[in-house]
């Protein structure tokens, strides 16, 4: 059987573009107060705060248009092999994010 064709620099670039979006977020959503502290009001959420997490929110959304857009190439074996083969590409032969 022969190889899938590898993922193209610009799909690679994508990925690593919207990996680095999402690591932000998750980096700004830990600096959140927790949920049952908000609902009690024991804590609230900063108003600059809120504004970075959604303003990466957003762009993390937008990196994910421009990254499924490009995400197929001739020859990729399918759909998941294309995005394990991306993942792997982009991350330097990492295992995938898991979430």
């Amino acid at each position: 059987m022969a190889d899938n064709a590898p993922p193209p620099p610009e799909a690679i670039e994508a990925q690593q573009a919207f990996d680095r979006a999402d690591a932000e977020v998750h980096r700004l959503v830990e600096q959140l107060p927790s949920g049952v502290a908000v609902a009690a009001g024991e804590a609230s959420i900063p108003d600059d705060l809120r504004a970075q997490v959604d303003e990466a929110r957003q762009e993390r959304m937008r990196l994910l248009k421009a990254l499924l857009a490009v995400k197929r190439w001739p020859d990729d074996g399918g759909p998941h092999a294309a995005e394990a083969a991306l993942r792997k590409a982009a991350r330097g032969g990492a295992a995938p994010y898991a979430g």
